[in-house]
């Protein structure tokens, strides 16, 4: 995939999740505009929504294509000047429809500027994982990792649904056919399997 924040853009509609107090809160929302490797979005500031962004301006987004391709993004987001209201209405005309005239000036324009990411394919037998950082952070690789105590039993390679772990001295899974079940973690008798970093 070239570009995954262009493939959230070309899909639009996408679900974001916030957090009320200690409770998790998905939607529906569009990505307006994504340049500059930035996702910007608007909300009205009489929604709740509106309220779970400024208390806490951690997201999670997510959607998915016909082909059940997945994207996923979270980080911070960060409230912009107003003026980007403008391209907002200029790139979605609808908007013009649904806040006509100077019923716009209830929105907020957000962006998520930095962030990290999944590439999540199904499309095809063999699931593949890749994940992607912007904005200056950091790419996490992903997957169960087996480390130096492992005996080379075999155990592991047998648990894993998709064929993601090779033999050797100490066995290795590939990181991006990972699923990331946990199967071999459980199966393993001698420690030796790492769990992934939380994405």
């Amino acid at each position: 995939m070239d570009d995954p924040l262009e493939f959230l853009r070309n899909i639009r509609s996408v679900a974001i999740a916030t957090v009320d107090g200690n409770r998790p809160e998905v939607r529906i929302v569009d990505v307006m505009v994504h340049e500059d490797d930035k996702l910007y979005f608007v909300v009205a500031r009489g929604k709740p929504y509106y309220e779970q962004l400024k208390a806490n301006p951690y997201v999670s987004v997510v959607a998915m294509d016909e082909n059940y391709v997945t994207v996923r993004v979270k980080g911070r987001i960060e409230f912009v000047d107003n003026g980007f209201l403008d391209r907002v209405f200029e790139l979605n005309p609808v908007m013009n429809h649904i806040y006509p005239g100077d019923t716009r000036e209830i929105l907020e324009v957000f962006c998520l500027s930095k962030g990290t990411g999944e590439i999540f394919d199904l499309s095809t037998n063999t699931p593949k994982r890749e994940r992607f950082a912007f904005g200056g952070e950091k790419v996490e690789e992903p997957g169960y990792r087996i480390t130096d105590r492992c005996i080379a039993c075999g155990i592991c390679k047998d648990a894993c649904p998709v064929g993601a772990i090779s033999e050797g001295d100490i066995y290795v899974i590939e990181s991006s056919l990972c699923l990331e079940c946990g199967n071999c973690y459980e199966k393993c008798s001698y420690d030796a399997i790492e769990r992934p970093s939380g994405f």
